[in-house]
């Protein structure tokens, strides 16, 4: 499931926070149906659920066939969240630089196609790389990529934590936070996004994830961190500690 802040009004501005501002999060599915007919029974499943957003595999849409999921999305009324996965432009995920930056192009336009807000954009570890090279290489693999994100009003979100959880997805900088050196890129297109794991995610959870919502960024949770503690819990206690974070002015 993945959690986006829907809308930023003045509740994180210097005025007070009232009734006509409220701290809006919305949530997106992660679609599981492998071909036409598991995708129609899930559709109407979400439906009926009331689900209005769903995170996209590249695999799954296009074995289901871009064309035909476009098409059952826009008919049910769903959009789509995120797309993932693309990158590894340190080399670390088997893909030559020039590899993974066609890959995140197609991504791109993929999530265009699918009106979505945004790619995972795995970079890939440092490797055998040294600190500078790696660093490089992921600026420069994102910034071959930024003139098609602006182009297709796309995100690439560059994950604070491991999401496929061999480590070899995920660059550790040296000098900054991990949210530090993301918000470095300087582009309103290069967003943050952190998962969330375990059964204890508020103990386990970094500071930053506030800050990484309201930042414009994803947060990811696992299925087992839900299984745990409850979509409706996680929601409400996310939406706790942000309206408690604000603190009226006078």
């Amino acid at each position: 499931m993945d959690v986006v802040l829907e809308q930023v009004p003045q509740v994180f501005s210097a005025f007070p926070a009232n009734d006509d501002c409220p701290v809006l999060l919305n949530t997106a599915e992660l679609l599981q149906a492998k071909d036409e007919q598991e995708l129609i029974a899930e559709v109407n499943q979400l439906q009926r659920r009331r689900v209005r957003m769903v995170s996209v595999r590249r695999q799954r849409a296009m074995r289901i066939g871009i064309g035909l999921l476009q098409h059952i999305l826009e008919d049910s009324g769903l959009s789509v969240c995120t797309v993932a996965f693309a990158g590894g432009f340190t080399g670390t995920l088997n893909r030559s630089y020039s590899q993974a930056v066609d890959d995140t192009r197609r991504a791109l336009e993929l999530a265009a196609r699918l009106d979505a807000q945004g790619i995972i954009v795995v970079p890939g570890s440092r490797g055998l790389h040294t600190y500078g090279h790696a660093e490089r290489t992921i600026r420069q693999g994102l910034e071959d990529c930024l003139d098609d994100a602006l182009r297709y009003r796309v995100n690439m979100l560059l994950p604070l934590n491991s999401v496929l959880g061999n480590n070899r997805d995920i660059f550790v900088p040296r000098n900054a936070s991990r949210l530090d050196w993301v918000e470095s890129m300087d582009s309103h297109r290069i967003r943050p996004m952190m998962m969330m794991r375990g059964c204890s995610p508020w103990g386990r959870l970094p500071d930053c994830w506030e800050r990484c919502l309201t930042s414009g960024g994803v947060l990811r949770i696992s299925g087992r961190t839900r299984r745990t503690l409850g979509r409706h819990a996680i929601v409400s206690e996310m939406l706790n500690c942000m309206e408690n974070a604000i603190v009226p002015v006078g």
